[in-house]
């Protein structure tokens, strides 16, 4: 994304262009927190009251491409990002003691991401900064399926038919993808069921015999106290 200058604020605040245009006494306080906070992968905005970013990392950046393709702006900063900013501006104003972060959850449905957004107050030197996380839902969705892959034994194209459906694939869409038959998705999908629907099975049937033996193990300790003491 070309970085432009940021944009005078109008009355309806809406965001201005996305930007690096720090203050160099602000520089070395601002650009080591984008640094540390976006090592996981995250995406980093560093916002002001009035919508301008005064530093971003490539991950917030390719992000608000991504974000921009589903929902078109004039701003680089999307609008569903400074509505969440927006909260927890309007938020200070009215509830000055209570709310100091917001969060907000955007499903994108041409590259099948997830965006969790989280946005909170940091101050840095005179003035209040609002510092925006963009968390890749889309990754998390990914470990989480080859986890659950794992779990439930699945063979490697149930893995890659899993992965896609977790992720927010139709049937048909998993189809196009893997270049196999709508049939052979649904035939996978309802494997992977049976095969799921088989270790939630075996995991109740071991938890109801753990705690049996448990409450067995405890009512044997309590006679055996008894006759104890009445011995």
């Amino acid at each position: 994304m070309t970085l432009q200058s940021s944009l005078n604020r109008p009355a309806n605040l809406q965001p201005a262009c996305l930007s690096n245009s720090l203050a160099a006494s602000n520089e070395t306080i601002i650009t080591p927190i984008v640094q540390n906070c976006g090592d996981d992968g995250d995406g980093i905005l560093i916002l002001t009251e009035d919508g301008q970013c005064v530093e971003s990392n490539s991950s917030a950046r390719c992000m608000c491409d991504r974000i921009n393709q589903d929902f078109p702006s004039t701003n680089s900063v999307p609008q569903e990002i400074w509505n969440t900013c927006q909260i927890l501006i309007n938020s200070r104003k009215n509830f000055p003691n209570h709310l100091t972060a917001t969060e907000s959850e955007l499903k994108l449905k041409q590259s099948h991401g997830h965006v969790r957004i989280r946005a909170r107050w940091f101050n840095r030197g005179d003035r209040p900064y609002i510092l925006v996380i963009l968390e890749n839902q889309k990754q998390s969705k990914e470990i989480l399926a080859i986890t659950e892959a794992i779990r439930y034994g699945l063979s490697p194209r149930e893995v890659d038919v899993w992965i896609l459906h977790r992720i927010g694939y139709s049937y048909q869409e998993i189809a196009a993808e893997l270049h196999i038959a709508l049939n052979t998705v649904k035939k996978h999908m309802k494997n992977t069921y049976a095969k799921q629907q088989m270790v939630m099975m075996i995991e109740e049937s071991y938890t109801k015999s753990l705690a049996s033996q448990e409450s067995f193990i405890h009512k044997m300790g309590i006679n055996l106290s008894r006759k104890m003491l009445a011995g």
